[in-house]
């Protein structure tokens, strides 16, 4: 983890920039966030504004796992009716991903690269706080797909 320097450089910022986050590292701590910029799942690095104003860039081989955490109102309204489409990812494979640490999470896998840092784990049930899930491979012990979707 290392603070940003800004450069002054512009750049078309993505539909992810603002979106809160949850950065959890391999050492079990976390830092929460907002993303300076659309989050790329094909660089090696995050970029978020913790809450006491500090930019910080965080290179993906310290970290476990990046949680987006879903609007609160929106996350109400899944509890309170939990058969909604938007609770259930309409693709991807149902999956277990175990941690390192021993932190098992369910959801839906769409795709999955060893080539890559990471994939997106679609959290399935309705109460859970994240939208999705950026797994960093090396953080993974496991990662069981148990069936793939129609």
């Amino acid at each position: 983890m290392c603070p940003l320097r800004h450069t002054g450089a512009g750049g078309k910022m993505g539909d992810d920039t603002g979106r809160e986050v949850v950065l959890h590292y391999r050492d079990g701590s976390t830092r929460r966030g907002e993303l300076l910029r659309e989050f790329s799942p094909g660089g090696d690095f995050v970029e978020v504004k913790t809450p006491d104003g500090q930019d910080l860039r965080v290179e993906f081989e310290g970290l476990k796992a990046v949680f987006f955490i879903k609007d609160p109102r929106r996350r109400d309204l899944e509890v309170q009716i939990s058969s909604m489409d938007m609770v259930k990812p309409t693709s991807g494979a149902s999956a277990r991903v175990e941690f390192f640490d021993g932190e098992v999470v369910h959801g839906r896998v769409a795709q999955y690269s060893v080539e890559e840092h990471g994939f997106y784990l679609f959290p399935t049930a309705p109460e859970s706080n994240n939208e999705r899930i950026f797994v960093i491979v090396q953080a993974l012990k496991t990662l069981y797909v148990e069936t793939l979707a129609e």
